[in-house]
Order: structure tokens, then sequence, then C-alpha cells
């Protein structure tokens, strides 16, 4: 989806704070950026470094036809850096970081401030981590770096501790739905698509421009046809090996959790993401003690961060354990 150098509406709060520190010169020289996925982190840093850069602010915003907005617009400004792997799910190098040191410490071309967008930051291999904190360090002037990161916990210590931190919660329901409202197409379950990402917005709107809501409803199909009996773990593991294995783990994942609310508290229980699933949650709630369910998520779990951390699974074993223990469940 094309970003935008322009806050989204929830951040009104947060960006007035950072927006106010700006104009009484009170800001820190890093931020840490911490939240979910999809609340617009990356978003938000890419506004504040567009008002930063702007040569003619209004009070809250960037004017947007200026020399410095121009630049920005187009891609071409000489004072922001924006750092992220070469391919999503890859890491950080330190070549790439190595880079900053003499970017962070030249005087900034067009005479304002340098900025340094890391996103998302945990992705930083060892080398490349250790590599940052020196310039987190020993930070050039008037440069400020800003790292984005859903999982700030797998981050050295030592670099969260050199940045402020600025917590980006979910938006309240009401309005998530009204900004989707305006950025989805006709016949799209904007609900559907909140719940399952845990209520962000932007995970929601990337979930509708790549189809998943077709793609889950066939991994729906798939594995009701599992429980019945319809279709072995073989054969559906074949279907699904090469698919987006994190986001599949995920929904699965998820199922889970959902299935264990169910067998703790019934189908009146609040708070599920897949509540058009509870037939199906309900039929493995009630084939299977709670304990297990909870065991074979925690395991799905640890292999779905495996993937995240760049683990080399066979993707055809993977998923046939999985289905494999889904079948174990209601057998």
């Amino acid at each position: 989806m094309p970003q935008s150098w322009n806050p989204l509406p929830w951040q009104d709060d947060i960006w007035r704070q950072m927006v106010t520190r700006s104009q009484r010169d009170t800001l820190a020289h890093a931020y840490l950026l911490r939240g979910m996925p999809g609340v617009g982190k990356f978003q938000f840093a890419r506004a504040l470094a567009a008002y930063l850069l702007c040569q003619s602010p209004t009070h809250f915003q960037r004017c947007g036809h200026c020399k410095e907005c121009e630049l920005l617009n187009a891609g071409t400004h000489p004072d922001i850096a924006i750092i992220e792997p070469d391919e999503p799910g890859r890491p950080i190098r330190i070549d790439k970081v190595r880079k900053l040191t003499d970017f962070a410490h030249k005087t900034a071309q067009q005479g304002g401030k340098r900025v340094i967008i890391m996103n998302p930051a945990e992705a930083m291999n060892v080398n490349a981590a250790n590599a940052l904190l020196k310039c987190l360090e020993e930070p050039g002037d008037d440069t400020l770096f800003l790292l984005v990161s859903a999982r700030a916990g797998d981050m050295l210590p030592t670099i969260r501790s050199r940045c402020q931190q600025l917590m980006f919660p979910c938006p309240d329901r009401v309005s998530a739905l009204d900004w989707l409202g305006q950025t989805l197409d006709e016949g799209v379950s904007a609900g559907t698509l909140l719940d399952l990402v845990g209520g962000a917005p932007l995970e929601a709107q990337r979930f509708a421009e790549q189809g998943v809501l077709d793609k889950r409803q066939d991994l729906i199909k798939g594995v009701k046809g599992l429980l019945k009996g319809e279709r072995s773990p073989v054969e559906l593991a074949k279907e699904w090996q090469g698919e987006d294995l994190v986001l599949t783990l995920g929904w699965l994942g998820s199922w889970l959790d959902d299935a264990v609310k169910v067998s703790l508290a019934g189908s009146d229980v609040t708070g599920l993401r897949n509540r058009d699933l509870l037939k199906m949650l309900g039929y493995i709630a009630g084939k299977s003690a709670s304990r297990q369910i909870l065991e074979t998520r925690d395991w799905l779990i640890k292999q779905r961060q495996s993937l995240l951390e760049g683990g080399n699974l066979n993707a055809q074993m993977l998923m046939e354990g999985i289905f494999c223990r889904y079948l174990d469940l209601v057998v």
C-alpha cells in the first residue's frame, strides 16, 4: 500500500506531543516506536520526519509544497535515511548500518535536521545492532533516530535504553472501522478483518488488498475437511507448504487460542478473534481438554517464532506436523 507523509487520525494525541517537543526544542536524539504490526508506527515516523524537514510547517502540519516537501514526495530528500531489510522477513545487515555513521555525522545538506528511520528495528542482526549502538552513543548534531518495532523485546537492551519509548496502541474500534470504511472496497467486511488482526487497521487494510480473506477461507475449508476425515495431513500439507507460513501459522494458532477460550467459558465467551468459526472451535473444544489444546498452540507458536527468526524449517514436514496435531485434538 502507498505510504503517505501524514499521521493517521487516531495518532492525534501523540502527534501533538511530539510536535510540541519539536517546537520547544526538547526532542531526544532517539525514539523507539513500539506497538503491534498495523497500528501505523512507520507512517508516524515518516510523518514526523516530514514535519521536521519541512521549511514552512504550520502549527501542527507540514506545508506540503516547499522544496523540502517536494523532495520528500519525490523520494529524493538527502537528509532522511530509511533503513529496511532487502526483503520482508530478512535481517538488516551491518553494511547498511555502517553507512549511517557517515550520514549521521555529516552536516544536513538542506541545513536542517537529519532523520534516520529503522523499520523494523528488531530485524537487525547482532553485528548490525552493535554498529547501531555505537552510532546511538555518539550521535551527530541535529540527527534524530526513529526505531520502529513490533517486537522490541528482541532488540539489544542497550539499544532500548538509549531511546525514549513511544507506545502505539490499537485505536478504538469505532475509529478503526471509520478509517477502514473510507479505504476498503465495498463488500469487504471491515469488522471481520479487524478481528483477524487484533484491531490493527493498517494490517486489516493489507489483508484486504492481498485477498487474504479468500485465502483464509480456503484454509478453513481444508481444516474442516481434515477434522471430518475427508482430507489427510499429508495431502493438506502439500497444498499449504508454498504459502506464507508465518501468516498461516498465525491463523492456526489464533484458532486454538479461541478454542481454549470456548473450552473454558463456552460459546458466550467474549474476545474471540474468530467468531465466524464458533462451530468448528466448539467441536475442537468438545473433543479435547483445554490443556491439550494449549500444548498444541504453544508448540505451534514456537514453530512460528522460529520462522520469524529465520529458521530453515522444512515446509512440507512442518505443515504435516501441524495438521497431524490438529487431527489428534479430535480423534
